[in-house]
């Protein structure tokens, strides 16, 4: 027996073969497939751009008005606090979709280009919303798991020239010809057509070439040269698509379990009503609570639009004197055919626009039409314009143009940028001064 009992243990251990059933756990894959990566990382992008961060900025932009609970607090920059951005940063962001888009772009390498390609892309866009919200962030030492849990921030200046790079090779990858591995009906942005990825990269890098219009490396010419090799048409937007229950639009998921919080009020409202605009109805219901539009269960979340492009375009040209006004009235119309503002309300509206626009003609009109979109807040913070004040019993001397850093970076990243106080709000990005 004694024998016995010795032979079995040495058996033992010498095999844990009898273990392995134990120990793989069919619902935690040791593996995951770029198939099921990517759109695992758009959706993280889609809660990160169109959630919490909506509207925070919405609200900041005056382009509605909380009315109740939390959101009336954040009318006065109140109530904002450290812990309401780790589903942003963390769980969506570094150790949700930005993470997906590193596991691509390795298993990618040069065997998938394409989805090197629009991992790259897609990247940039993460570090573009993240960078222009809180400065300066980690990248080039984050996304290494365990094996770095105390990342180095790099600065703002830093991360924007990593941007840019990572839309061009993205673009160059994209543009290869098609490999054995193709990105497909996974995509949930572009359906796997490399032909719009190129597109957004383009867009995308006119528009963060267009964020430095406050730097002396502000290039207009670079600009105008990103734009004519970006979207051509409606046809050509990035946007994601919600379902139905439970997969639904953010905006839609926050009004109907929170009525009331916000309404569709502010300066906007009272600049559109002024030029009689036509997309108001598209924009706000009837009890003024909920968003027609932008606002449904299956709501299309807009990331880049061709009038976006075009409103670039047209900015760059009215600093250079000419050309202005034809860009601007291509994006607003843009804007309305995509709402499905009728043609002739649309035309009369476009032929009242200003034949020689100004910058802030130029600006009020793209902050109509970024309605909910985080790029109205830059844009805002690049040029003042639309030309805002401060809510009556704000807790802040301005509006905020930034938001504090999350609460797990200053609990767990040993290399935290500890900012206090109203600085956390006010103090300005590298490209902001």
């Amino acid at each position: 027996m004694v024998v016995m009992a010795i032979i079995t243990l040495n058996f033992m251990s010498c095999s844990n073969e009898w273990l392995e059933d134990y120990t793989l756990d069919p619902a935690r894959p040791s593996d995951v497939s770029m198939t099921v990566l990517l759109p695992s990382a758009q959706t993280s992008f889609a809660m990160v751009q169109g959630d919490g961060l909506a509207r925070l900025s919405s609200v900041f932009m005056q382009q509605m008005t909380g009315t109740d609970r939390q959101a009336l607090a954040h009318n006065r920059y109140a109530q904002i606090g450290e812990a309401d951005f780790d589903g942003i940063w963390t769980d969506n962001g570094y150790s949700g979709g930005m993470y997906d888009l590193k596991l691509i772009i390795d298993k990618a390498g040069d065997a998938s280009p394409h989805y090197a390609g629009v991992a790259k892309i897609m990247m940039a866009m993460y570090l573009g919303l993240f960078t222009d919200t809180w400065g300066d962030i980690p990248y080039s030492e984050a996304l290494k798991g365990s094996d770095n849990l105390n990342p180095q921030y790099e600065t703002q200046e830093n991360i924007y020239k990593t941007i840019i790079s990572l839309l061009d090779e993205g673009v160059k990858n994209v543009s290869e010809p098609s490999s054995a591995v193709a990105v497909g009906s996974e995509d949930i942005i572009y359906n796997g057509d490399m032909t719009n990825w190129a597109k957004l990269g383009h867009s995308l890098k006119a528009r963060y070439l267009n964020h430095l219009s406050k730097k002396s490396s502000y290039d207009p010419a670079a600009i105008l040269d990103a734009v004519s090799k970006g979207f051509e048409s409606n046809a050509d937007n990035a946007s994601i698509r919600f379902l139905t229950p439970p997969n639904t639009n953010p905006w839609y998921q926050f009004n109907s379990q929170r009525e009331g919080y916000i309404s569709q009020f502010g300066i906007m409202y009272d600049m559109m009503e002024s030029s009689n605009d036509p997309r108001i109805a598209f924009y706000r219901s009837e009890d003024s609570l909920n968003m027609p539009y932008y606002g449904s269960q299956t709501s299309l979340l807009d990331i880049m639009t061709y009038a976006e492009l075009k409103f670039i375009e047209a900015e760059v040209k009215q600093k250079q004197g000419s050309g202005a006004e034809t860009a601007l009235n291509e994006a607003v119309a843009a804007n309305m055919a995509i709402l499905g503002v009728g043609g002739d309300d649309a035309t009369a509206y476009i032929d009242a626009l200003p034949a020689g626009p100004t910058l802030k003609d130029v600006m009020n009109e793209k902050y109509v039409a970024m309605f909910s979109h985080i790029e109205a807040w830059t844009d805002w913070r690049r040029t003042g314009f639309p030309e805002l004040s401060v809510y009556p019993g704000a807790q802040l001397d301005e509006i905020p143009r930034r938001l504090p850093y999350p609460q797990d970076e200053r609990l767990y990243n040993a290399n935290f940028i500890n900012l206090s106080g109203a600085e956390a709000f006010t103090q300005r990005l590298w490209w902001d001064q």
